[in-house]
């Protein structure tokens, strides 16, 4: 029997597995008219391949994104924190300073995105403050970005799923048709006589390299002496 696709093989040695055997019926005369059962491969792992392209792509893009939107959040964060530890005399325990940083200012953007996120929304919303209203604008519009880019990660993970999904149907759904095609030419075989290690040729063995040839004892014997 051929051997089982598996969901976590890469794309690229499922298609060395599809063009091979492909390239195989082809080949032989006595199993070009099976061809046909293994036509659709391709056009099912390129399906795959291009949610898979695509997946990685808005991966790539929403990483950037969450990148982008945190520094800038933490730069306007820090603009903020400057200017209100001046305007409070540089002490941390003027209650407009605690009102708005429990520690500094850099711990403070060291913290989770999201929690960050929660906490400039909270700013944002409470009391007014002369030095926050000049910072109003830059704050809201990077903890804008910056929420959209948490909101957009977190839904990244759905899309992995629903991708990781499509990838073991398609492994199934190879093994059970290369299974069909083996048992196919199992019977043409027997019944042209073509020999029990016929339908095993048209299938990859191990890294697709052929398989070395047995070696008899005697000369494992003799390369010892």
């Amino acid at each position: 029997m051929p051997r089982q696709i598996h969901s976590q093989m890469p794309l690229e040695a499922i298609e060395e597995e599809i063009l091979f055997t492909q390239a195989a019926l082809e080949s032989d005369e006595d199993a070009r008219d099976l061809a046909p059962l293994a036509a659709g491969w391709l056009g099912r792992l390129d399906e795959v391949r291009g949610a898979d392209r695509e997946l990685r792509q808005a991966a790539m893009r929403t990483n950037a994104r969450r990148v982008i939107a945190n520094g800038r959040l933490d730069d306007a964060c820090s603009r903020f924190a400057d200017e209100l530890w001046l305007d409070t005399g540089k002490s941390s325990d003027s209650p407009r300073w605690s009102r708005y940083f429990a520690r500094s200012a850099s711990q403070f953007i060291r913290q989770a995105l999201g929690k960050q996120v929660a906490v400039v929304r909270g700013w944002l919303s409470g009391p007014g403050d002369a030095v926050l209203e000049k910072h109003r604008a830059e704050l809201s519009r990077w903890v804008d970005a910056a929420d959209a880019a948490v909101v957009e990660t977190r839904a990244m993970t759905v899309r992995r799923g629903e991708l990781w999904l499509g990838r073991e149907t398609l492994a199934e759904d190879l093994t059970r048709e290369r299974d069909g095609v083996h048992e196919a030419l199992s019977a043409r075989g027997r019944e042209r006589g073509l020999g029990r290690d016929w339908p095993g040729r048209f299938f990859l063995v191990g890294d697709g390299r052929p398989a070395p040839k047995a070696t008899t004892p005697s000369a494992v014997e003799g390369e010892g002496e």
